[in-house]
C-alpha cells in the first residue's frame, strides 16, 4: 500500500509540474501562435483574387506630368521658321511650319511643354521632335498637326534615334487636337522612359513600330489610327519587373499591323476601350500577364488573338476574335465574365505551357502539365474551332457561365481536351464535334452531364434540343458544322429523371441520368482510331 501510495503521489506531482505556471505560459503562447496562424491563413485565402486586378500589383504607372505646376515657368510664343533648340524649362507655344528642320529639346533635369498649334514639321534627315535630355516632356495638341521624318537619318544621330518623335525623358501627350505622323525611317513615337497619352487624336503610318515606350505605355484616353510595319503599340523594358508594361484605361484603336498589335514584355492591362486590330502576328501579346476588365475588342490575327506567356484573366467586355490560329493562349487562363466569341483555324483556347506556340513555330505538346489550367467561372463563351475547342495540357474547370463549342470535324481533334482532366461544377456547357478524340465533362464533376455518340455524322445547321419529361427545353443549339458527338452539362439534369434528345425537331433518343456522366450511343468511333492516336489525348 505504501508503495502504491507513493506511486500515486508521484503521478500527482508530475501532473502538477506539467500545469505549473512556467508550462502554462508556453502552452498559452503556442495556442495564441496557432490562432494567429489560422487567422492569417483565413485572411490570405479570403483575400486571394482571381480577377485581373491582381496584375496591378506588378505595375507602377507614372503620373508625374500631372504634378507639374506650369504657372511656375515662363511661356514663349514662337512662330516656326527654322529649327529650334530648347534648353530651358517652360511652355513653348508653337505655330507655323518647318519645311526641313526639327525641334530639339535638351533640358537636363527639368521639364518642358510644347503646345503644337496647327504645326507642320518635316525633317528629311532625322526626327521632327528630338528630346536628348530632360525629366518630363509634355506635348499638347491644338488643331491639326503633321510630323514627318526622312527615309535616311544623318550619321550624327545616335543609333537608337529612330523615331519621328524621340524622347529620352518621360513623354506625355495631351490636348484635343490631331497629330498626323508619317514615319518613313522606322518608328513614329519613341520614349526611352515612360510614355503617356491623356487625350488627343493620332493618325500614324510607320515603316516599323507605331508607338514604343521602353518603360511603359499608359493610355488614359484618345483616338488612335495606326498602320505599322512592325508592332503598333509596344513596351520593351526587360530588366525591371515593374516596367515594360502597357495600361489602357480607355480610347478608340484602329490598328493594322504587320507584326503584333499590342505587345509588352511584362504585362498588359485593359480597363476599357474600343479596339479593332488586324495583325499578322498576335493581336495582343505579353511575355507575362494580360488582364482585360472591360471594353470592346474585335481581333483579326495571323497567329493568336490574345497571348500571355504566364496568365490571361478576362473579367468582362465584348471580345470577338474574328480570325486567328488560336484564340486565347496562356499557361493559365481565367474567364470570370464577358461575351467572348472565337473563330480559329486551330485551338479556340489553349493552355499549353506558356511558350508562344505560334503558327510559325507550332509544336505539338501532349505531355501533361499541372501548371496549365483553364478556369471558366462566368460569362458567355462561344468557340468555332478547326482544332480543339478548348485544350489544356493540365486542368479544365467549368464553374459557371455558358460555354458553347462548335468543335473540329476531323477525328484528330476534339471539342474538349484536357491532359489532367475536366471538372464541371456549374454553368452550362454544350460542345459538339468529331467523335474520334471526344472527351466528356468529367466524372468528378458536381453537376451531371451527358456524352452522346451519334450513329451518323450530323449535318451543319442541325438543331439540337434536350427536353425533360414535361417537354421543357433544357439545352438548345444549332450546329455550325458537321458533328458526331455531343457533350452537354447543366445543373438542370437530375439523377433518375428521363430526358429526350431532338434532332431538327424529331426525337432522336431518350435517356435517364444514371451517373455523373451518362454515356449515350456507341463509342465505336474511338475504337476505330489508331491506338497511338487514342493515347494522344
Amino acid at each position: 500500500m505504501k508503495n502504491h501510495q507513493n506511486l500515486s503521489i508521484g503521478v500527482k506531482k508530475s501532473q502538477k509540474n506539467f500545469f505549473c505556471q512556467e508550462n502554462l505560459k508556453w502552452f498559452l503562447l503556442i495556442f495564441i501562435t496557432i490562432i494567429i496562424l489560422l487567422i492569417t491563413i483565413f485572411i490570405n485565402i479570403n483575400n486571394t483574387k482571381d480577377d485581373a486586378t491582381i496584375i496591378t500589383g506588378t505595375i507602377e504607372t507614372d503620373n508625374g506630368n500631372q504634378k507639374i505646376d506650369w504657372g511656375r515657368y515662363p511661356t514663349h510664343n514662337i512662330t516656326l521658321s527654322e529649327s529650334l533648340t530648347i534648353t530651358e524649362a517652360g511652355t513653348y507655344h508653337l505655330i507655323g511650319e518647318l519645311e526641313d528642320g526639327l525641334i530639339t529639346v535638351n533640358i537636363e533635369n527639368t521639364v518642358a511643354r510644347l503646345i503644337l498649334d496647327n504645326v507642320k514639321i518635316k525633317n528629311s534627315s532625322g526626327p521632327a521632335i528630338l528630346c536628348s535630355a530632360g525629366e518630363d516632356l509634355v506635348i499638347e495638341l491644338v488643331g491639326e498637326n503633321t510630323l514627318e521624318d526622312g527615309v535616311l537619318y544623318a550619321a550624327d544621330y545616335a543609333e537608337d534615334v529612330t523615331g519621328v518623335v524621340y524622347s529620352k525623358a518621360d513623354l506625355s501627350f495631351s490636348g484635343n487636337g490631331n497629330l498626323n505622323i508619317t514615319a518613313n525611317h522606322q518608328d513614329a513615337i519613341i520614349s526611352k522612359d515612360d510614355l503617356k497619352f491623356s487625350s488627343g487624336n493620332y493618325i500614324i503610318n510607320a515603316i516599323d513600330d507605331g508607338i514604343r515606350g521602353k518603360d511603359s505605355v499608359y493610355i488614359v484616353a484618345g483616338n488612335f489610327d495606326i498602320k505599322s510595319g512592325g508592332d503598333a503599340i509596344k513596351s520593351t523594358n526587360e530588366t525591371d519587373a515593374k516596367k515594360g508594361f502597357i495600361v489602357i484605361e480607355n480610347g478608340k484603336f484602329n490598328i493594322d499591323s504587320s507584326m503584333k498589335g499590342i505587345a509588352a514584355v511584362n504585362s498588359i492591362l485593359i480597363y476599357n476601350g474600343d479596339f479593332n486590330i488586324l495583325s499578322s502576328d498576335d493581336s495582343i501579346h505579353s511575355n507575362n500577364y494580360v488582364g482585360i476588365i472591360n471594353g470592346s475588342l474585335n481581333l483579326n490575327s495571323g497567329d493568336d488573338g490574345i497571348h500571355a506567356d504566364r496568365e490571361l484573366i478576362i473579367d468582362g467586355g465584348n471580345i470577338v476574335v474574328e480570325k486567328a490560329y488560336e484564340g486565347l493562349e496562356s499557361q493559365a487562363i481565367t474567364i470570370n465574365n464577358g461575351a467572348i466569341s472565337l473563330y480559329t483555324s486551330d485551338d479556340g483556347i489553349n493552355a499549353g505551357g506558356g511558350a508562344d506556340l505560334s503558327s510559325n513555330n507550332k509544336m505539338d505538346i501532349f505531355s501533361a502539365d499541372e501548371n496549365c489550367v483553364i478556369n471558366i467561372n462566368g460569362g458567355n463563351l462561344y468557340i468555332d474551332s478547326s482544332g480543339d475547342g478548348i485544350d489544356s495540357n493540365g486542368f479544365l474547370y467549368f464553374n459557371g457561365g455558358t460555354t458553347v463549342i462548335d468543335g473540329p470535324t476531323n477525328n484528330g481533334n476534339g471539342a474538349l481536351d484536357a491532359g489532367l482532366g475536366i471538372t464541371t461544377n456549374g454553368g452550362e456547357v454544350i460542345a459538339v464535334g468529331a467523335s474520334g478524340m471526344a472527351e466528356d465533362l468529367g466524372s468528378s464533376s458536381s453537376i451531371y452531364s451527358i456524352s452522346s455518340f451519334f450513329q451518323n455524322t450530323q449535318k451543319a445547321g442541325t438543331k439540337i434540343e434536350i427536353k425533360d419529361s414535361y417537354n421543357n427545353i433544357l439545352i438548345s443549339h444549332i450546329s455550325a458544322k458537321t458533328f458526331s458527338h455531343l457533350a452537354a452539362g447543366s445543373d438542370s439534369f437530375i439523377p433518375g429523371m428521363s430526358y429526350k434528345i431532338f434532332i431538327d425537331d424529331k426525337e432522336y433518343t431518350s435517356f435517364s441520368i444514371k451517373d455523373t456522366v451518362t454515356i449515350i450511343g456507341n463509342v465505336r468511333s474511338n475504337q476505330m482510331m489508331p491506338q497511338a492516336q487514342q493515347n494522344h489525348r
